[in-house]
């Protein structure tokens, strides 16, 4: 069910798949097509299509101008696609059904103006209208038949098309933001959450390494190193309980986000995490312990800050023996 909110967006320039670009590309081709048919309805007398035209490569322009400059746009386009739409309709109504081709580029624009679901409201919407005014003017009810069942398979096909692209680019993205050993996200998830400021107004990053990990390696083998790294992010799944944002940053290395989390909570956590690491069996009974630093960020742009003071907590819990949380007053299980 579509919600109000997810109502009023449907009618603006979506985001994905290069939508905002291909419009922009959609209206500057169609200020160029828009002239030759002013003129040519101008000298044919027809000065109340001309003047349609006239005003609707106004607006477009008006549109283009003000999202090149401010990203913005004033008249809405959805709006401005419907202006057209009824635009080729009065021209198929005036001159007959060899205009009625124009609503195959009109409808394939409508899915880059507007999201999904609209375009396909709208789509279904116009080539009824276009069947049956083509049907008015030419009398010709298999043209019209044929012309109608041509938008619907375009119109399914865009749709078809976009939601193929969208799942593709959604795995792309997934590929790109998750590491594929541990299924956590990776430090590039971090980067971008980070320079978004997706991340509320404060919260509690935790710096977690595992101790001595390179003997791990040496000891066991690579292939159990992997499968002591997926079992301690298994393990910090299972205490976050989807309360937190759980990063590899790289190697041994990981990086938990606890959002709108004090700090004395957020030590309770890293405590957490550390006893049921070091009290969990791991492959080939290896002895596996973690240290953890805690810092708070108060900001979005404090995030990249605090994990570094967290990784020089981290540090000192190294230091003084590893198998420890501390933050920059506290220090947790001394061993």
């Amino acid at each position: 069910m579509v919600g109000k909110s997810d109502f009023i967006n449907g009618f603006k320039v979506p985001g994905a798949l290069g939508a905002p670009l291909i419009a922009k590309y959609i209206t500057s081709i169609s200020l160029f097509i828009l002239p030759i048919a002013i003129v040519k309805y101008a000298i044919k007398g027809n000065y109340l299509l001309s003047g349609y035209f006239v005003v609707l490569s106004a607006v477009m322009a008006f549109d283009l101008w003000a999202h090149l400059k401010s990203r913005r746009l004033p008249i809405n386009a959805t709006m401005v696609l419907i202006a057209v739409h009824i635009g080729d309709l009065m021209l198929v109504a005036n001159h007959g059904i060899s205009s009625a081709f124009w609503a195959f580029p009109i409808t394939i624009a409508g899915f880059f103006f507007s999201a999904h679901w609209v375009a396909l409201v709208l789509g279904v919407a116009v080539a009824v209208l276009e069947v049956a005014v083509s049907y008015w003017a030419a009398q010709d009810f298999w043209f019209s038949f044929r012309l109608g069942m041509a938008l619907i398979t375009t119109i399914l096909f865009m749709r078809y098309t976009l939601v193929t692209i969208g799942r593709l680019q959604a795995q792309l993205t997934d590929t790109l933001n998750y590491d594929a050993l541990t299924g956590c996200r990776n430090r590039r998830a971090f980067m971008a959450m980070e320079q978004k400021g997706g991340l509320g107004s404060g919260g509690v990053v935790l710096f977690v390494d595992i101790d001595h990990f390179k003997e791990i390696n040496d000891r066991y083998g690579h292939f159990v190193g992997d499968d002591i790294l997926r079992n301690v992010a298994g393990l910090m799944r299972e205490v976050l309980h989807g309360e937190g944002l759980l990063f590899r940053i790289g190697g041994e290395e990981f990086a938990i986000v606890l959002l709108k989390m004090p700090e004395d909570m957020g030590m309770r956590v890293a405590e957490r995490i550390r006893q049921v690491i070091s009290d969990a069996a791991m492959p080939e009974e290896a002895r596996v312990t973690v240290s953890i630093g805690v810092e708070i960020y108060r900001a979005h742009g404090d995030l990249g800050a605090a994990l570094r003071r967290a990784d020089d907590h981290l540090y000192r819990a190294k230091q003084a023996g590893r198998n420890q949380v501390m933050n920059s007053r506290h220090t947790l299980h001394r061993p």
